[in-house]
């Protein structure tokens, strides 16, 4: 096919499936996708998605057959790249593995069969449109969320869930990811973020306890967070109405720590609010890791009286914000994972051009390895790198 054919084709395919999503049940998702790809000359087709721990690649269709890890090749490799993998299948045609996106955060894997005449970037167009489907029409059955557990979830991990934003954002300014586990007893880590005007605003919180009541409290302080963002709080104003709703709501012996910070994306300005969180690190390129100075005031619940700390970011850095999961996760022999193994580790990866949820993907796994696959609590990474120069000029606003 010439270029003409192949966009009147995609057109067709991408036309039928967002007609047929318009009163679309959840479970026919698969269905419709297959008809839109088979207009496009793509037949096999393979919806596979992560599952919330981000170790395998499930089908959408329930055939366990189909689960691959995501460390392994293939749907594997294109879901960690965040690019197309081909692969030969004879007699002149090959399989596609395409990753499947919702905006930036990465939901799974299509995979197709073809004659190699469609542009492997039309077969994105489509894996594009499938992963906001997913999203949206997950909202109206559990089939996906379903599928996506490897284990039951508690109550308060399905609580936690509720509340979680989007896993990664990217933009040409800024990109940030979070990573949480264990997925399936998350309870008090939560965090949440948001991009408005030249502003990047983001938090993290760790709710005392591991159980539903510190999921509740979690609860209540992303809540709060939000609140207190969209009415144009300043950072000490919001920490402070989070200290009198916490202790208000739960009493004056529960607290939940915090850290709010707000990112100028035009002059690199970080200011930063902490109540008794652990500090974050300052990643920079070519440089040994910082701890970021914020001294923490007392714990959101039991008074605390916040001061803005200010960091001027240079471009291309990154702030590293964690949990006490990640601080003090130790090995079975009581060895600390360590600031420096964390950053070392995080460099490393962004030096390969890695993308920032799959640097975060392998940080907690390598952290929870650490532990010998028992964290002793909620472990959470949060990752927002101000982009450089470079990235600006080759992605203009």
């Amino acid at each position: 096919m010439d270029d003409t054919e192949q966009l009147a084709a995609c057109g067709r395919g991408l036309t039928r499936l967002l007609l047929a999503s318009y009163g679309l049940h959840p479970d026919d998702l698969l269905r419709e996708v297959r008809v839109a790809c088979d207009d496009m000359g793509g037949s096999d087709v393979i919806v596979l998605l992560a599952d919330y721990d981000q170790e395998e690649l499930v089908a959408f269709d329930g055939d366990d057959a189909l689960t691959v890890g995501i460390d392994g090749p293939g749907p594997g490799e294109a879901f960690r790249h965040e690019a197309v993998v081909d692969e030969p299948v004879g007699a002149g045609r090959r399989r596609l593995w395409v990753p499947i996106k919702d905006s930036a955060e990465r939901i799974g894997v299509l995979g197709i069969v073809d004659d190699g005449a469609m542009a492997p970037l039309l077969w994105e167009s489509m894996a594009s449109l499938l992963g906001e489907l997913i999203v949206s029409k997950s909202k109206y059955g559990d089939r996906m969320t379903i599928r996506r557990r490897r284990r039951p979830f508690s109550l308060a991990a399905e609580m936690r869930w509720s509340m979680m934003p989007p896993l990664t954002y990217t933009s040409p300014d800024v990109t940030i990811a979070g990573f949480v586990q264990p997925s399936d007893r998350i309870a008090g880590d939560a965090f949440d973020y948001s991009i408005n005007g030249r502003v990047a605003s983001i938090a993290i919180f760790d709710a005392m306890g591991h159980g539903l009541e510190a999921s509740r409290m979690a609860n209540v302080a992303v809540g709060c967070y939000r609140a207190t963002r969209r009415a144009g709080a300043d950072l000490v104003s919001s920490l402070r109405t989070l200290d009198e709703e916490i202790a208000a709501q739960f009493g004056d012996s529960r607290f939940v720590t915090a850290q709010l910070a707000t990112l100028d994306l035009d002059a690199g300005r970080l200011e930063i609010v902490n109540a008794g969180h652990p500090p974050p690190l300052r990643l920079r390129p070519d440089r040994p890791p910082d701890v970021i100075d914020c001294p923490p005031t007392i714990a959101a619940g039991l008074g605390s009286t916040p001061a803005v700390m200010v960091e001027r970011l240079d471009r291309g850095d990154g702030v590293l914000f964690r949990s006490d999961g990640i601080v003090d996760a130790r090995s079975p022999a009581g060895e600390f994972f360590g600031d420096e193994r964390l950053a070392d580790l995080v460099e490393e990866l962004s030096e390969r051009d890695t993308p920032p949820s799959e640097i975060l993907r392998q940080a907690v796994h390598a952290i929870i390895r650490h532990q010998d696959g028992r964290p002793g609590d909620d472990a959470t990474l949060v990752l927002m790198r101000w982009a450089d120069d470079a990235r600006l000029v080759t992605q203009p606003r």
